[in-house]
């Protein structure tokens, strides 16, 4: 029997694909009960267009709850939320640039993040998901905040599934944060320029 020693997980190198989507780039303020998972990228025909940063949330006493998976350590507690900084115009819907940032990535959110009690592929799983992006779009934005650091910006929001998506234009970029209502308490709203 031959013991075969299993490779060690190492994070994606986040750091150059940040320094070549270029600044500035925004993530939560570092806090005791996130720790930074890693980043998802959208690009077009050889151009990043978005960074989508994702945070593990610790459960109330502390402890991320971290199990070991084929990519690497899992959280169990996963943050159900997400900070996305977009290239202005990226979503290419030609309306507002920042109500369209806002229902893109609230709609990822609310579609790949609520549970769908149909089979996958369905016609009541794709009617659900229709239903769902109908909402954030005919959901009526509120006027908001977005801080960054020490300051505010003005913002839109709009709640579907739980989910409350803030969108603001912020030195050149759209910065989008998505938060389940069950975590807006457990966590600093609050972004930093991570580059």
């Amino acid at each position: 029997m031959h013991l075969v020693e299993r490779a060690v997980w190492e994070p994606p190198d986040d750091e150059s694909r940040l320094v070549e989507f270029g600044p500035p780039i925004f993530g939560f303020v570092p806090q005791p009960r996130l720790q930074e998972r890693g980043w998802d990228w959208y690009s077009s025909h050889g151009v990043t267009l978005e960074a989508e940063a994702h945070y593990w949330l610790a459960d109330r006493t502390g402890n991320f709850w971290f199990e070991d998976s084929p990519v690497g350590p899992v959280g169990l507690a996963e943050l159900r939320g997400f900070v996305f900084t977009d290239r202005s115009g990226s979503t290419k819907r030609g309306g507002d640039p920042i109500r369209d940032a806002l229902n893109q990535h609230l709609q990822y959110v609310v579609m790949n993040h609520t549970k769908n009690p149909h089979e996958f592929g369905s016609k009541e799983w794709a009617d659900l998901h229709t239903r769902q992006q109908n909402q954030v779009e005919q959901s009526r934005a509120q006027k908001a905040d977005l801080q960054v650091e020490q300051n505010l910006y003005p913002a839109i929001a709009v709640t579907v599934a739980r989910f409350r998506a803030t969108t603001a234009a912020i030195s050149g970029r759209i910065v989008t944060v998505v938060l389940h209502e069950a975590d807006v308490d457990k966590i600093e709203p609050v972004l930093t320029r991570r580059l």
